[in-house]
């Protein structure tokens, strides 16, 4: 057989009871949105804090000039893949931070540079970049804990605020997530 609807049964009837708080007839008893990260006592994200583990003498506009004079050095990007296949800087290198990867990489650069454009006594400058410039503290906090001949031509550098403060400061167009 067909089952049909029933048409004013009591399934039908909507119940009536107390007004919405937000649009009821009466006062509104909610006015306004409660401040979650004042409610909650913390940020609404733990990606937005920022770490201080380095002193902040490298700022995106310094390495924007070294970009424009065509310096000699070499860009580390340590974000998660995903986050690269979003959005990156040309001349990047991108890099697994956590798992340390890119010790090969950055030795095969750096000796890539020292022959091509500096003479062997130079140190390479090595600039660390990921979206926020915390992880790119740890990583040059890495490279600076590291001894040999390979890293000893090495000055690691942190670019403080990441690729969000290169969006907010250097280049409007570049994407923000």
């Amino acid at each position: 057989g067909m089952l049909l609807p029933s048409v004013g049964g009591p399934e039908d009837r909507l119940r009536t009871g107390r007004p919405a708080v937000l649009c009821g007839e009466r006062t509104p008893t909610v006015t306004h949105l409660v401040d979650y990260e004042k409610f909650c006592g913390s940020t609404a994200t733990d990606k937005c804090q920022i770490l201080n583990l380095l002193s902040k003498d490298q700022r995106v506009s310094e390495y924007k000039a070294i970009v424009d004079n065509t310096a000699v050095h070499l860009l580390l990007n340590v974000r998660p893949l995903v986050e690269v296949d979003i959005c990156y800087l040309p001349t990047s290198l991108s890099i697994l931070l956590f798992i340390y990867l890119f010790i090969l990489p950055l030795f095969n650069q750096v000796g890539k540079l020292r022959t091509k454009q500096m003479s062997s006594a130079s140190q390479v400058p090595v600039y660390v970049i990921c979206k926020l410039g915390n992880d790119s503290q740890k990583a040059v906090q890495v490279l600076e804990r590291m001894s040999g001949s390979e890293v000893d031509c090495v000055t690691a550098n942190n670019i403080c605020g990441g690729l969000m403060a290169w969006a907010q400061k250097i280049d409007p167009s570049f994407p923000q997530y």
